[in-house]
C-alpha cells in the first residue's frame, strides 16, 4: 500500500509520481510502515521512519554510484605492475563507470574540500559528523563547493580520470578519526531515530496517515492460481 503526490507540468500534463509520503508491506506476516517527515526544514532533512519513529534509511550509501562496479578494492598490501610490483597500498575503493556517470554524497555532511592534486585530480571530501568524513577522487568535474551541506544522494560531482588514474572512476575514501579505513569492513552506526523533541510531533502527523494506510484495501496481483512450475521458479 502507498500513498503518494502526483507530480504534473503546467498543473496540467500528468510527469508521473512526485513523492511518497507513506508505504505499507508485510513480510511472513509481519507489518512494515514507512512515514515520510522532515527533520530538518533549515537544510531540508526528509527521511523515512517507521511507526515507533525508528530511521529507516542506511546512515551511508554503499556506493557513491547508482550504477558501476568495483574495480579495485582497499588493500594495504597491494601489488601493482606499473610500480614494478611493488607493494603501494591503495586506501580507497574503486568503482568503475563511464565519464559523467553522477558521483553521489553516501551520507549528510558538509563539503570541506572541492579542490585539484596531481594525484586525486578533481576531488571532493565531505564531513559528516565529528568521527566520519568520506573523499571522492578523479573527477572529470565538481559540483559541490566548499561550505555546501550536502544530502546523501546529492549529486557532488561527475566520473572521470583525472589526476593518478588509468581509467573513468572514482576511488571512493573512507575515513574514520582521521585514519582512511575500508568501509566495508567497518561496522558502520544506524541513521539518527528522530529526536525527542520532535518525536511527539511525528507521531500525530503519522496517526491519520497510518489510518488511511490501514483502510486502503489490498488487491491480488492475479486471481489465477500459480502452477508448481512457476512457484519454482519464483523461488
Amino acid at each position: 500500500k502507498v500513498i503518494y503526490t502526483d507530480k504534473y507540468i503546467d498543473d496540467s500534463i500528468y510527469a508521473g509520481v512526485d513523492r511518497v509520503k507513506a508505504a505499507y508491506f508485510e513480510h511472513n506476516k509481519e507489518p512494515f510502515y514507512a512515514f515520510e517527515f522532515e527533520t530538518d526544514s533549515l537544510k531540508g532533512i526528509i527521511d523515512y521512519f517507521n511507526d515507533e519513529a525508528k530511521n529507516l534509511r542506511r546512515a551511508f550509501l554503499k556506493s557513491p554510484l547508482r550504477f558501476g562496479r568495483i574495480s579495485s578494492k582497499y588493500n594495504l598490501k597491494r601489488r601493482i605492475a606499473h610500480y614494478g610490483y611493488r607493494v603501494k597500498a591503495h586506501r580507497g575503493t574503486d568503482f568503475a563507470a563511464h565519464n559523467g556517470t553522477p558521483i553521489l554524497a553516501t551520507a549528510n555532511g558538509t563539503v570541506t574540500k572541492s579542490s585539484y592534486t596531481r594525484g586525486n585530480g578533481k576531488y571532493v571530501k565531505i564531513r559528516h559528523n565529528a568521527t566520519y568524513e568520506t573523499q571522492y577522487l578523479h573527477m572529470s568535474r565538481r559540483k559541490a563547493k566548499v561550505g555546501e551541506f550536502v544530502k546523501q544522494g546529492d549529486v557532488i560531482g561527475y566520473v572521470g580520470n583525472t589526476g593518478s588514474s588509468a581509467g573513468n572512476h572514482v576511488c571512493y575514501r573512507f575515513w574514520k578519526n582521521g585514519k582512511q579505513v575500508d568501509p566495508f569492513r567497518e561496522k558502520l552506526p544506524e541513521a539518527k531515530p528522530i529526536s525527542d523533541n520532535l518525536k511527539a510531533k511525528f507521531l500525530d502527523y503519522i496517526a491519520p496517515i497510518k489510518i488511511q494506510l490501514d483502510n486502503i484495501i489490498l488487491v491480488e496481483d492475479s486471481l489465477e492460481p500459480k502452477t508448481e512450475e512457476t512457484l519454482s521458479e519464483i523461488q
